[in-house]
């Protein structure tokens, strides 16, 4: 069998128990309008899988604003402010730090949030998604008083509600090969993590009502990898249920 044989087999399980398998799909490091931006705002229209785009605030380009205002199901999120390391040598990158004054941090966030939210109205979502997809405990702990309602990091959730009034929705299957060829990862490994998750959700490993999150990088997309995403966003199957952004978040 194929890995989407497996996927499929998978589904089935969900489709005999009467379940939808839910997924959601968030792309990171938007700033401006590219070819591989249009290639993956094309795959949304085409097959109405929603998009959840995480732009940089302190980079955005007018033309990101003017293209998105074109498009249905696109939604914003917050990904820090610069995108710019702040750890030390030997530690992971990490923007959202426990470095810096907690106050420096937080001026960021509020800097971000304005900027986004005057761009682009109802288009952005007060979700936070961190660069590199770490965040400090002290700083998650502010989210909600700053205005945030929602937290996208990566790999299964430990709690849906890790503060209150602050709902975690994370991604799980990244199809980029970060620590080798930086190109697409295989489709047996970013199907293998897809099903995982899943399975784990279906079973009652992971919380199973956490979307099953699909987190791209378009500025990094090679043939191989939109190829991939265009066989995924395709693929139908009656269990198979892709979220639009806002339906994961019980404030829209």
């Amino acid at each position: 069998m194929s890995s989407w044989d497996h996927l499929r087999a998978e589904l089935d399980l969900w489709q005999s128990e009467g379940r939808i398998a839910t997924a959601w799909w968030r792309d990171d490091d938007a700033v401006t309008v590219t070819p591989q931006l249009d290639t993956i705002l094309a795959f949304e229209q085409k097959y109405k899988v929603p998009l959840a785009l995480a732009v940089i605030p302190a980079n955005l380009q007018n033309n990101l604003v003017e293209r998105l205002a074109e498009t249905l199901d696109t939604r914003v999120l917050q990904h820090g402010w610069a995108h710019q390391n702040h750890m030390p040598d030997g530690r992971k990158k990490q923007e959202l730090d426990d470095v810096r004054d907690l106050g420096a941090v937080v001026a960021d966030l509020r800097k971000g949030f304005s900027v986004l939210s005057s761009r682009f109205g109802n288009r952005f979502l007060p979700v936070v998604v961190p660069p590199w997809n770490r965040i400090a405990d002290d700083v998650v702990a502010t989210l909600n008083s700053l205005g945030f309602c929602g937290l996208s990091t990566f790999n299964a959730r430990q709690t849906a509600e890790p503060y209150k009034g602050l709902l975690q929705v994370n991604t799980h299957v990244d199809v980029i090969d970060w620590r080798g060829s930086r190109g697409f990862v295989g489709e047996d490994v970013a199907l293998g993590s897809m099903i995982a998750h899943l399975a784990a959700r279906r079973t009652g490993a992971a919380d199973p009502k956490e979307p099953t999150g699909i987190l791209t990088h378009h500025l990094v997309h090679d043939e191989a990898t939109t190829h991939f995403l265009d066989n995924l966003f395709s693929m139908e199957h009656s269990a198979l249920s892709w979220l639009r952004i806002p339906g994961v978040f019980p404030w829209q």
